[in-house]
């Protein structure tokens, strides 16, 4: 299978704060990936390099055998802008808070960019919204606004918006930490369904069992670096360093 996804190097400082040192990983078409670790670890930042809402200081990342920037003498170098924008189309990230805009309905939160950055015809767009809104089971939602909507439909919703771009690849950070139990469920329902259509997927999560389920690979990251990585099973059942062991002993 083809590499979806090819960080090498990723290095990122906050002043004298070094988040990120030198975080190497690929994923293939098609799989899934869960990062865990605890907060702070850098999980959030790196996928905010990934997808352009922060940049690095140094490292190479490749997108779909296209490369966003490379490390040239120490430094990321980018790409064109027009390269960049391009390449930022085949990734989608789902935020914990949704970050859906609350003047909009739910149908205008999906359709806008699809309108405003695919081109795509009004129509067009509407169709591709119920489409999604009908799989995450919220096509009687469209007409409804932010406010109306519980913790989980919002998060839905947020998910349908990010499918509705068309991605390569699908981000999601911390996606349950806002809700409760009973709207986490609806959520990783979602993701494992996305999974079984074989969607390709970062997923950051604090939900132990659900990252064992659904992925292909898994990596423990604490203090900026990765600490283990390797099969879920392996990871989760039989870790073979002493933080990875401490971290998954404090979710059971």
């Amino acid at each position: 299978m083809a590499k979806m996804l090819e960080v090498n190097g990723l290095s990122k400082s906050f002043g004298d704060l070094e988040v990120l040192k030198s975080i190497s990983f690929s994923l293939e078409e098609g799989n899934v990936l869960s990062i865990i670790g605890p907060s702070g670890s850098g999980k959030s930042t790196m996928l905010r390099i990934i997808t352009q809402l922060e940049k690095a200081d140094d490292g190479t990342l490749i997108i779909d055998g296209e490369k966003l920037f490379e490390s040239v003498n120490g430094k990321s170098e980018y790409a064109e802008v027009s390269k960049q924008r391009e390449i930022l189309l085949k990734t989608g990230l789902v935020f914990q808070s949704f970050n859906l805009f609350p003047h909009f309905s739910v149908l205008r939160n999906i359709t806008e960019a699809q309108i405003a950055v695919l081109k795509r015809s009004r129509s067009e767009a509407e169709e591709r919204a119920y489409e999604l809104l009908k799989k995450m089971e919220l096509a009687d939602r469209a007409k409804s606004y932010p406010y109306q909507l519980s913790g989980g439909q919002k998060q839905r919703v947020s998910i349908a918006r990010a499918l509705a771009m068309n991605p390569k690849i699908l981000f999601f950070d911390e996606p349950t930490s806002a809700l409760d139990p009973e709207l986490t469920r609806e959520i990783l329902k979602v993701i494992r369904e996305l999974a079984e259509e074989h969607m390709t997927m970062v997923v950051v999560t604090h939900e132990m069992n659900f990252a064992k389920a659904i992925s292909d690979y898994a990596i423990f990251m604490d203090g900026g670096v990765i600490v283990e990585e390797g099969e879920p099973d392996a990871l989760f059942e039989n870790p073979k360093m002493e933080r990875t062991k401490a971290f998954i002993k404090s979710f059971n």
